[in-house]
């Protein structure tokens, strides 16, 4: 499938241009630079807006009335509400990705949000949301997270959401099924969630029922848990297992159950109190210090909703305008990234999932090295010594469970984060500090102590995962609460791609142990057609690159088939435009589904897989450089509606705003270089 309006390109290039590289080229390069400088925070830090879907904001909502804080934040409930109206599909319903198909779960939460904001269940697009809800089965088919919701509000009983008793806390790490067992992000939110179903707190709506949104009589509701894999699959004797752990809750002994209580309150106040910046676990954790009795005021609820009112920022989104709303926020204590948006156009209230400024700030230093910026410039340099003071070194996090080979030396994702560093930002991180010119002393124990720390992060099979080691348990992923499927965080072609880049660039061989396993693993997971998918990029594109980079680092030959299969692949799936695109329907398909139009970040992944494999000369690599040249805007960015960050993969995507500047920056300079090189 070809772009539907492909995006007109004037050629850059004539056989005569062949040794001089045109000018306009320099310029777009320029005006990307410049835009980046402009956009560095006071402390030396980049950090960029992160979508993911309408849910956010509605569980936001719902979190305040839960709370009873509904009517405390003033018109902040309505503004979110407001931009949750204006996401809302022709057909009613509310999707997880740009171009993507109505979810169910996520348009029940969206309907549940604006009902509670005031808007009645008669009103236009809350009949078009119910026409919707009901075609796919209303409330009884739901995922497990949104029934969960539903019960704290008495709208869906106890029992349609999964048993797991808090006492499952006490079983040791060495259990064949234990909280270890789940990747980091479940266990965050696990955790909490075991009290909240152990205490059941429930909160009436006496104005709300819900009972428009199921498509069975009372009588006739079954939220049991598919048993379509069969009697002697793991998922039935999981859903046994559950059906038992509702009989036996009712019999627990209560002294169990309050030291389990306990337990789960003292790993959330640890993990809370240097932890500030991952949704939904800080909800969960608020709606569990709830229901075990904490008022409002208890430190731990306090940060918690510091934390998520420090993610809420106006954006803009491509939506009819409606009057701007003034909002005051008293918990807000971080400027929003919003400088790239003209201050005339309509910002709507959004609910971040998450922030990124240390992903962020490595990789737009990176496109600003390779685009020629001094290793010494006092920009970098401040950002470079802002990355070193936000190294996790006194903190055992996590990972420590299951690999006690290290000291902590990593860097998390997000401005506070201690107990979950993870490769991904460790990589970046080390690998931009590599570059810059700093004082030896400032930089060597950091940098050794980060490497020391990745080294350790390696997985038996050879690859490495983002937050954990081996933390591949099937099972895990075949208990009715992961529903999702997300539980797991296997090591990925994607980031053990980047590591061997990393290693290569820094002096590693192939024949080194490390190197060698994950060569390994690398080139097992090729797929027939020559891609790689990409675990936390949307897809194929950003898979494929990634490993490119890293086999091309390590001096893998061009001529190796592997890296003849993968160009290959890349040049089949360049859309007519020039560009290239792929919507997170390739995660649910299993193959490369193109998107309407081409992407700026999507298409700097496929130029850049190129030129590792060293096809810079191609037409298809020059094509995509004038679609880059092309589609830039006035102000030297890309704009990109799109989805093309992975959370979970089928059910949560992110749209980085920083992947639309800094990718593109660096695809044009590695092509300038390689360009000029040839």
């Amino acid at each position: 499938m070809q772009n539907e309006a492909p995006l007109k390109v004037t050629s850059l290039f004539r056989a005569s241009d062949a040794q001089n590289l045109p000018s306009r080229l320099s310029q777009s390069i320029l005006k990307a630079k410049n835009l980046l400088f402009a956009q560095q925070y006071g402390e030396g830090f980049w950090w960029y807006t992160l979508e993911a879907n309408e849910s956010i904001g509605a569980e936001f909502i719902m979190l305040l009335h839960y709370l009873g804080l509904e009517n405390d934040y003033g018109s902040l409930p309505k503004d979110l509400a407001e931009r949750i109206l204006r996401c809302q599909q022709p057909d009613g319903s509310w999707s997880l990705f740009h171009e993507g198909s109505g979810d169910l779960s996520a348009t029940i939460e969206c309907y549940l949000a604006l009902r509670l904001v005031g808007l009645e269940k008669n009103a236009a697009s809350l009949a078009k949301a119910r026409e919707f809800i009901l075609k796919k089965g209303g409330i009884t088919h739901a995922r497990v997270f949104t029934k969960i919701h539903l019960a704290l509000f008495g709208l869906a009983p106890w029992t349609a959401c999964p048993s797991m008793p808090v006492s499952f806390l006490f079983l040791p790490d060495w259990f064949p099924l234990n909280i270890y067992e789940f990747s980091s992000w479940a266990r965050a939110c696990i955790v909490p969630l075991l009290v909240i179903l152990e205490k059941k707190k429930t909160v009436s709506l006496p104005s709300i029922d819900l009972e428009e949104l199921y498509a069975e009589a009372p009588e006739k509701r079954s939220y049991g848990f598919s048993t379509d894999k069969g009697f002697f699959s793991w998922e039935n004797f999981f859903i046994q297992s559950d059906r038992i752990l509702k009989l036996a809750g009712r019999f627990a002994p209560p002294l169990l159950g309050g030291l389990a209580l306990k337990k789960a309150e003292n790993w959330i106040s640890a993990h809370v109190e240097k932890t500030e910046d991952i949704y939904p676990a800080m909800a969960y954790s608020a709606l569990a210090f709830h229901a075990l009795g904490h008022g409002l005021d208890h430190p731990i609820v306090q940060k918690c909703l510091k934390g998520l009112l420090s993610f809420q920022q106006r954006c803009k989104t491509e939506l009819p305008a409606l009057p701007t709303v003034a909002h005051a926020d008293p918990f807000r204590h971080r400027p929003p990234p919003s400088f790239e948006i003209p201050s005339a156009e309509k910002k709507y209230l959004h609910q971040q999932c998450c922030i990124s400024p240390v992903w962020d700030t490595p990789w737009v230093m990176t496109a600003l090295l390779e685009a020629g910026a001094p290793v010494d410039q006092a920009a970098l340099l401040k950002a470079g010594r802002w990355l070193i003071s936000k190294q996790i070194t006194h903190t055992y996090g996590d990972w420590f469970v299951k690999n006690k080979k290290a000291l902590p030396g990593g860097w998390s994702f997000e401005f506070e984060n201690d107990f979950f560093p993870d490769v991904d930002d460790t990589i970046q991180v080390l690998s931009v500090l590599f570059k810059l010119d700093l004082p030896r002393e400032e930089l060597t124990g950091p940098f050794q102590r980060g490497l020391d720390w990745l080294f350790s992060m390696q997985s038996k099979n050879g690859g490495w995962a983002a937050f954990d080691v081996d933390n591949t348990f099937q099972w895990v992923n075949k208990i009715p609460f992961s529903d999702h499927g997300a539980c797991l965080d296997p090591p990925t072609p994607d980031i053990t791609g980047r590591m061997l880049e990393f290693l290569g660039n820094i002096g590693y061989s192939p024949d080194h142990p490390a190197c060698a396993k994950a060569l390994d693993f690398i080139l097992g997971r090729q797929e027939k057609n020559g891609a790689w998918e990409g675990r936390w990029g949307v897809n194929y594109l950003y898979g494929t690159w990634c490993v490119l980079q890293g086999l091309a680092a390590l001096g893998t030959p061009l001529t190796d088939p592997t890296m003849l299969k993968a160009v290959q692949w890349l040049k089949s799936t360049q859309n007519s435009d020039g560009g290239w695109s792929e919507s997170c329907e390739s995660y649910v398909r299993k193959k490369h589904i193109p998107l309407k139009v081409s992407t700026a970040s999507q298409t700097a992944w496929a130029v850049m897989g190129l030129i590792a494999a060293g096809e810079v000369q191609s037409k298809e690599a020059r094509r995509g450089i004038e679609y880059l040249v092309a589609s830039q805007n006035s102000r030297g960015g890309w704009d990109e509606e799109a989805h093309t960050g992975t959370g979970f993969p089928g059910h949560f995507y992110i749209r980085y705003h920083g992947y639309r500047h800094y990718f593109p920056l660096l695809a044009l300079a590695k092509y300038k270089t390689a360009f000029q090189k040839n």
